[in-house]
């Protein structure tokens, strides 16, 4: 009986370690280019959405044994919405991944960035496959390893006085530019929404978001403090930039070694969900048997081809739109949930499918586009698979 708060407290810093590993290399550059210093407002907003959905997940769990987003809103809206939920999370999922392992290529293989993030993915993937797991200890060494890295950067780049930079110009990227505050927003929420929307408990769920936004505020701020909106906006490897802006280059291994480990283990988790959604779309019947018992190999494959096929900034904000047009049919399902049935007095359910709407569908037009079709495309290849199922049982 005492085991089971143990086991459900370690996954918070188990959590915050693989959404540091996720966003810390992807989020920074891709905001700051948005909105400058406002991205640290899109930030807030980032923790708002991800807190509103930690907790309608919470009280959906605690009606129910379930535990996937396809399987909450197939449950509490119907076969479609649940079909397009699970399309959506699965495809924003491989997508993060791809954006990961693309942004820790850049660190690892400046000179030929995608062959990295392809080998990252591939070993990513064959720890998938194999089904190897980390360790409790192995788990808390990540743990440490990403705290220690994170604060590292934090306590480098604070210790030395940023030299002057011009000011950007209204319109360029990486422009103080209240405007992209939306944009920011989404992009921060791919690293909240690392290992799904949160823990299955309320308590569990505002302590992880709590601890994600606090590592990020002090890393984005950091950051920006140090090279300014235009430069950590067009630099690829920002974070090695700021060490090396601040006379940090002596420790650059070794930080750079923490990231990598941190944005691996990030990979991992991103996959790892996509592959259970493969699962659950397989016991429902949306997929054949054979995609669950390849589910590892198939995550993989999509995200390195994806990898190959953009840059990591554009794939963080293709997975942002995906990810929370998952959160936002969470969130309606969640709207099912009477006031008996909820944690709060406030209707999480209805103001999390605003939000996520709202930031979502204000990223960019062409990520909102590419999530249409990638639901579309997705749930109209599931529904032709049930089709024929049922024709061939009729017949």
């Amino acid at each position: 009986m005492g085991q089971v708060p143990v086991a459900r407290w370690a996954a918070v810093p188990a959590a915050t370690a693989a959404a540091f590993g996720a966003g810390a290399l992807v989020t920074c550059g891709p905001a700051a280019a948005a909105a400058g210093w406002w991205s640290l407002a899109g930030l807030a907003l980032a923790g708002l959405v991800a807190l509103l959905t930690a907790l309608s997940l919470a009280d959906l769990v605690a009606h129910s044994c379930l535990t996937g987003v396809s399987a909450h809103v197939r449950t509490r809206l119907g076969v479609l919405p649940g079909r397009l939920a699970g399309v959506l999370d699965i495809g924003g999922r491989v997508v993060a991944a791809a954006a990961v392992a693309g942004a820790a290529g850049r660190y690892l293989w400046p000179a030929e960035p995608k062959i990295a993030a392809v080998g990252a993915l591939v070993a990513v993937g064959a720890v998938g496959v194999g089904g190897v797991e980390l360790s409790g200890p192995s788990r808390w060494v990540v743990v440490a390893v990403t705290i220690i890295t994170v604060a590292a950067f934090v306590v480098v780049g604070l210790s030395i006085a940023p030299v002057e930079t011009a000011t950007a110009a209204a319109g360029t990227p990486g422009a103080d530019d209240p405007t992209g505050i939306l944009t920011a927003a989404g992009v921060f929420s791919v690293g909240f929404l690392v290992g799904g929307p949160a823990a299955p408990r309320a308590r569990l769920g505002l302590i992880t978001v709590g601890a994600i936004a606090v590592g990020y505020a002090f890393v984005d701020f950091t950051a920006l403090r140090q090279l300014g909106g235009p430069r950590l906006a067009l630099s690829p490897t920002p974070l090695r930039d700021l060490l090396f802006a601040a006379d940090g280059g002596s420790v650059d291994l070794f930080l750079t070694v923490g990231l990598v480990v941190a944005a691996l283990v990030g990979v991992r988790t991103f996959l790892s969900a996509a592959a259970d959604g493969i699962t659950d779309f397989a016991e429902a019947g949306e997929l054949p048997a054979a995609a669950a018992t390849h589910r590892h190999l198939i995550t993989a494959i999509a995200a390195a081809a994806v990898t190959l096929m953009t840059d990591p900034a554009t794939a963080v904000t293709v997975a942002a739109t995906l990810l929370l047009g998952a959160t936002a049919f969470l969130n309606s399902a969640a709207r099912t949930l009477t006031r008996a049935q909820r944690s709060t007095w406030l209707p999480t359910g209805c103001c999390g499918l605003v939000l996520s709407v709202v930031v979502g569908a204000n990223i960019s037009t062409g990520s909102l586009v590419i999530a249409v079709v990638v639901m579309a495309v997705g749930a109209g290849l599931c529904t032709v698979r049930v089709r024929r199922l049922r024709q061939g049982a009729g017949g």
